[in-house]
């Protein structure tokens, strides 16, 4: 093997080596703690304080997930919104490496959970760039879950054409076998 070749797959394969991004689980190696389908707290636009965990959310819209915004009142929304929704685990779920399942995005998705970022997929303008075909699949670190008690998902979304919002798939807290 020649140095120019060596210059470029030394660095890639550090870069896979040393990355501390979680490999993301086979779907078959998954069970489904919590059920997360039906209703989710919806608002169109974008603010920050919005995925905070404190955040008073009572006020919001009630939709379907998953479901595109558009069929439940938001037809022809392109744009930004948010999704939030509460969920609790029990202090024997401590430890278990446990996984957030969004099913597909369109377009672009930013999620967190107890206002730490999880996971994102797409790119949100000015650099668009969708991922509307990309089941979401987000590990969750332990350290973020509060345990016996409320936690609060907050997902940002983009969509810029069509259909928006979480639109089909799987939804719910997976564990790993």
């Amino acid at each position: 093997m020649n140095k120019y070749y060596l210059s470029y797959i030394i660095p890639i394969a550090l870069l896979f080596l040393l990355s501390p991004a979680k490999i993301k689980a086979a779907p078959n190696d998954l069970i489904k703690l919590i059920d997360l389908k039906g209703p989710w707290k919806f608002s169109i636009g974008e603010r920050e304080e919005w995925i905070d965990q404190k955040y008073d959310d009572s006020k919001w819209e009630s939709i379907q997930v998953p479901s595109p915004w558009e069929n439940q009142g938001f037809y022809g929304y392109d744009g930004y919104a948010f999704y939030r929704k509460e969920f609790t685990l029990t202090g024997q779920d401590r430890g278990k490496e446990l996984y957030l399942m969004l099913g597909f995005v369109d377009d672009v998705d930013e999620t967190y959970i107890n206002g730490k970022k999880i996971g994102s997929t797409g790119s949100f303008p000015p650099s668009f760039e969708t991922a509307y075909n990309a089941e979401r699949e987000y590990y969750i670190p332990n350290d973020i879950i509060n345990f016996d008690g409320k936690n609060v998902i907050a997902v940002k979304v983009y969509d810029t054409y069509q259909d928006g919002g979480i639109v089909s798939g799987k939804v719910g807290i997976m564990q790993q076998k």
